[in-house]
């Protein structure tokens, strides 16, 4: 329970008709989490229970925060008729002695301003509480201005700015009210203004001319930037990165280009770690300490164990490392595979559904789908695993200290035991005994005479040699080939 006696109103109503997308922003993921999830998250981290007032997509919304551990209650809002109107729909569930009110689509928010304001608003007894910033750049218009004169403070909202307002001082969309101040007030609010809509912001007007206390904390404008636009949204990723990139290099991890690398909420990196360019982590993934990620690599999901590395340009996803791997480079690992112990995935090698054993090498230009490879094993150059017959997938099991011969094509359901050789270039359709030599490919015959032969032919049919360039390499080799094959 939290020691103070507040509770949340987040107004998540919004059709954010300035994203363009046809999306509610508040289901756009910012550094992989849905931004809806930045605000209930500090708050639930604070322990203020949480009341969400939704409109627009309200059924996609409830999902993304059902899907978490949040405890948030929710409230319709039917119409969208301001932010005043929102905050009065949820008079109903008003128990807490201090309400605290704020927008949904603030990312950036941290906890330490969130208890700066409510305890000032608590030590001072204040009738109403607001956060505060300041912008350099007094054109901006997406933002109210807080007006202070006289002992008197109003917010005029951007929206009823006739001109350029001198003042910098900004309303960033964090209130914090007693519950009877509201009680008494909330339904005295009216819609005349541009937007003829019920404006939160009035109830500091209705506050002031009632000689009631006030008080205001200023954040950093970073802190409590909105996002309206995608411009904005890219922007309040960008410093989300930043933050996310130092607090890792705090921790021990080396970035090469670190401007280049993005970095999602909810991933963990050991110490000693290096990052390369251009490097995605994403959420969910966990790399242990002294790993290296060279540029260009996506790791999603996935957990990699101390020492771990990983070539450029390789894809991980959902999927399990041990210590001591080596991935890549161009490789391509998903589906909840798992590397076991010091095993080895190489240049062009797709991993799917596969376990790969201790020690177990697939190095060179490979698919291993639904496979069950045990420790020591080699797999040659160019193996596929067929494990789909076009309707299931079919697992191919290869036991322990196994060597698969280069260009095989191993056609599942299928097992080879242990200490069994395959030769190049076969074809396995049936289970391999231990210790067993198998050979599935075409019998090789040798035509004698015939490179002479067409060597004469060709001498005939060109005396001057012209253009021989044409007849020799790639293109040359097709005609003898197919020369070949006519006689």
């Amino acid at each position: 329970m939290s020691k103070y006696s507040v509770q949340a109103i987040i107004l998540a109503a919004g059709k954010s008709k300035r994203f363009n997308t046809g999306n509610s922003k508040l289901l756009e993921k910012l550094c992989g989490q849905e931004l809806i999830l930045y605000p209930a998250r500090l708050l639930e981290t604070i322990n203020i229970p949480s009341t969400f007032v939704l409109n627009y997509q309200a059924d996609e919304i409830k999902k993304v925060l059902q899907a978490t551990s949040i405890k948030a209650s929710f409230v319709l809002q039917p119409e969208p008729k301001g932010t005043g109107d929102a905050l009065a729909h949820t008079q109903k569930t008003w128990h807490q002695n201090n309400i605290l009110v704020m927008n949904g689509d603030m990312p950036l928010v941290t906890e330490e301003i969130i208890i700066q304001l409510i305890e000032k608003h608590l030590q001072t007894n204040a009738t109403v509480s607001f956060v505060t910033a300041h912008h350099p750049n007094p054109s901006i218009t997406d933002y109210g201005r807080v007006i202070a004169q006289d002992n008197t403070f109003r917010i005029i909202e951007a929206k009823d700015l006739q001109e350029q307002h001198e003042s910098c001082c900004i309303n960033a969309g964090i209130y914090l009210f007693k519950r009877e101040f509201l009680l008494e007030h909330i339904t005295t609010l009216t819609n005349h203004n541009a937007a003829q809509e019920f404006y939160i912001t009035d109830l500091i007007k209705i506050a002031s001319d009632k000689k009631l206390t006030i008080e205001t904390i200023s954040a950093p404008f970073d802190h409590i930037r909105g996002v309206n636009t995608l411009k904005e949204f890219w922007t309040a990723e960008q410093i989300k990165r930043s933050e996310l990139i130092s607090l890792w290099m705090e921790r021990g991890v080396r970035f090469d280009v670190a401007q280049s690398v993005h970095l999602d909420m909810n991933i963990v990196i050991g110490a000693g770690t290096r990052i390369g360019a251009g490097v995605h982590i994403l959420q969910g993934t966990t790399i242990g300490n002294n790993c290296t990620i060279e540029p260009f690599s996506i790791i999603k999901n996935s957990t990699l164990g101390n020492d771990c590395h990983v070539f450029s340009h390789s894809i991980i996803s959902d999927s399990f490392i041990e210590q001591e791997c080596k991935v890549g480079p161009f490789a391509h690992i998903k589906d909840k595979s798992y590397l076991k112990h010091n095993a080895v995935i190489g240049n062009f090698v797709e991993v799917c559904r596969t376990t790969i054993g201790t020690q177990s090498k697939a190095k060179h230009l490979s698919y291993l789908g639904d496979t069950e490879i045990g420790k020591k094993v080699n797999i040659g150059a160019g193996t596929i695993t067929c494990n789909y017959d076009g309707k299931i997938k079919h697992t191919t099991i290869i036991e322990d200290e196994v060597f698969i011969g280069s260009n095989n094509t191993l056609v599942a359901p299928i097992t080879i035991e242990k200490k069994s050789y395959t030769a190049a270039g076969s074809t396995i359709t049936n289970d391999v005994p231990t210790e067993s030599l198998a050979l599935g490919r075409a019998r090789q015959v040798n035509k004698e005479g015939y490179a002479k032969k067409f060597t004469k032919k060709e001498d005939k049919a060109n005396p001057e040699k012209k253009n021989k360039h044409k007849d020799s390499g790639f293109f040359g080799a097709i005609k003898t080939h197919n020369d070949l094959l006519e006689q």
